[in-house]
């Protein structure tokens, strides 16, 4: 299973311009919010989709949500949700704790999440928040395109 360290590791060796946080809890938008003290929309939601056996990861500020038609659109094929357990399997990384960046998957970049200078992703896991720029996720292969609702 994929950490804290392995993002750690992963964004040193990328020469990836961010920051791991250690917060207390931040499972939610709202509590990752409160414990860095930003706006919801400067935290951003790594959402795994599953298409057939194909993961994909969604993303898009804390006030929005991913639209799924307008991602199979652009795939072209069926995508849903993943759960629980279907995150921890497709990358590595369990619920709450997905990182932006460090996949051997698609990323789906919101095209709103580019308004902000920095944003407060998945640091590895639900005590850790990872501050990136993202035009850094970007760099790192996301394709950005309007996902959201």
């Amino acid at each position: 299973m994929k950490d804290v360290e392995w993002l750690e590791k992963y964004i040193r060796e990328k020469n990836i311009d961010a920051k791991i946080i250690e917060v207390r809890r931040a499972s939610t938008v709202k509590e990752a919010a409160e414990e860095v003290g930003c706006s919801k929309r400067q935290i951003i939601k790594s959402i795994v989709l599953a298409a057939e056996d194909d993961a994909m990861i969604a993303i898009v500020d804390g006030t929005s949500s991913v639209d799924l038609k307008r991602v199979e659109k652009l795939v072209g094929k069926k995508v849903k949700v993943a759960d629980r357990e279907e995150v921890l399997h497709l990358t590595d990384f369990p619920a709450g704790g997905v990182p932006p960046v460090g996949h051997n998957c698609k990323v789906i970049l919101d095209e709103r999440v580019l308004k902000n200078e920095r944003v407060y992703g998945g640091g590895g896991d639900e005590k850790h928040l990872l501050l990136i720029s993202p035009s850094e996720i970007v760099g790192d292969g996301a394709v950005v395109a309007r996902i959201r609702k």
